[in-house]
C-alpha cells in the first residue's frame, strides 16, 4: 500500500485530555518508541477513518519488530480506558506515510528529537537516480 492509498488527518473527536496524557506518559517511558502521532487514518473508499496512533521506533528496536510491536500494543492498552481503540503503525515498516503523517500534526511523544530528525530527512531525500522510487539516499542506519 501507497502512501496515496490512504488518508491521513487531524484527530477529528479529540479524546478527553486525560486520556491522551495517560498514553503520552505511557509512551515516553518506553524506551524502544522514539515518538509518535495520533491522527485520524482510512483508506478511501473503505468505510470513515479512524484514530491511528503511528509509531516510529529506534533502529535498535528493529531486531525485534514482532516482540516491540506487542510492547507498544500492551503499553498503549493499559493507557487507554476500557472502549477505547485505537490502531497501531509501526512508521518504520511504512516510512513512505512519514511525511504524509509529520504533515498533519499530532505529534504526541518525542523521546528522541535527533532520530525523529533523522527520520525526517531520510524520507525527504530523492530516490537513488535509476533505482526505483522505493529506494532512498540515506545515512547508514536507514534500514529501508
Amino acid at each position: 500500500m501507497s502512501a496515496s492509498e490512504i488518508v491521513v488527518k487531524p484527530v477529528r473527536k479529540p479524546w478527553p485530555e486525560a486520556v491522551v496524557g495517560s498514553l503520552v506518559k505511557a509512551l515516553s517511558a518506553a524506551p524502544d518508541v522514539a515518538f509518535a502521532h495520533l491522527v485520524d487514518a482510512g483508506v478511501p473508499g473503505q468505510g470513515e477513518v479512524h484514530t491511528a496512533l503511528f509509531v516510529w521506533l529506534q533502529p535498535g528496536a528493529l531486531r525485534s519488530l514482532r516482540r516491540v510491536f506487542n510492547q507498544v500494543s500492551a503499553t498503549v492498552s493499559g493507557a487507554l480506558p476500557d472502549g477505547t481503540a485505537v490502531d497501531v503503525i509501526i512508521l518504520n515498516s511504512a516510512p513512505e506515510w512519514l511525511e504524509q503523517v509529520e504533515a498533519v500534526g499530532g505529534l504526541i511523544v518525542e523521546s528522541d528529537p535527533e532520530e525523529r530528525g533523522r527520520a525526517l530527512a531520510a524520507a525527504a531525500a530523492e530516490p537513488i537516480e535509476g533505482e526505483g522510487e522505493h529506494l532512498r539516499r540515506g545515512p547508514w542506519w536507514w534500514p529501508f
